[in-house]
């Protein structure tokens, strides 16, 4: 099983618009800024701020300022930098790696947060889009590698305060007989999208409705304002 992280946001510029009632902000105006701590997760490894897409990045993927995952060692934002382009025109994305340590090495939880930024005219499809790329591509960090058994229904969750941000969430199951022994375990993928973010979360050992509550904590605390 291949696992790593993404994404987050924050700051108030002249002419920043609210709409709604007190405590629900508008969506539009957003960059990721990946929280150090949040939950009871910590930051394990950050991705700095590149570009995603073909447009405006500079040269082959091995380049620096192109977070690309086209290698098989890259940390990049879980799809191809074409379908990145394709979800937000020449996006930029980080992301970062969170675990939640446990005394039983086996019990600790790993927690995947990558994301995309840059203007969303339509966040339904965007993350309808998100969560097929992530399930077609099979890229690091969101490869689900050969022993899924079966993967879930999307399932609609709600992001308070958030007027128009959309999440949607399905849990896969795996199995893989090692020896004489079956073993067995499960995870979950999240993907927000609003009008200026899209990221999605996985969580090892994690599930879905706790990983639709971690996701939708992230939405608040990983945007801060450009």
């Amino acid at each position: 099983m291949l696992l790593a992280v993404c994404a987050g946001l924050l700051a108030v510029p002249a002419g920043s618009r609210s709409s709604g009632p007190p405590g629900v902000t508008d969506t539009r105006g957003f960059r990721l800024d990946p929280p150090v701590a949040f939950a009871d997760f910590r930051m394990t490894d950050r991705l700095e701020e590149s570009y995603v897409g073909e447009v405006g990045c500079a040269g082959e993927p091995a380049a620096p300022d192109c977070l690309r995952s086209t290698r098989a060692d890259a940390t990049g934002p879980g799809i191809t930098p074409e379908d990145a382009d394709r979800i937000v025109r020449n996006a930029t994305g980080t992301g970062a790696d969170y675990i939640r340590r446990s005394e039983a090495p086996e019990s600790q939880n790993i927690l995947v947060f990558r994301g995309l930024q840059g203007e969303v005219p339509d966040p339904e499809r965007a993350a309808r889009r998100m969560m097929r790329l992530i399930e077609k591509d099979e890229q690091v960090p969101f490869r689900r590698g050969p022993h899924v058994q079966r993967s879930g229904p999307y399932r609609d969750f709600p992001v308070e305060g958030a007027p128009g941000a959309v999440m949607i969430c399905q849990d896969s199951d795996y199995s893989e007989v090692i020896g004489t022994e079956i073993s067995s375990w499960s995870d979950a993928t999240c993907i927000w999208a609003d009008r200026s973010t899209v990221a999605a979360t996985r969580g090892h050992g994690i599930r879905l409705d706790e990983l639709a509550a971690l996701t939708a904590e992230l939405h608040g605390t990983a945007r801060v304002r450009r």
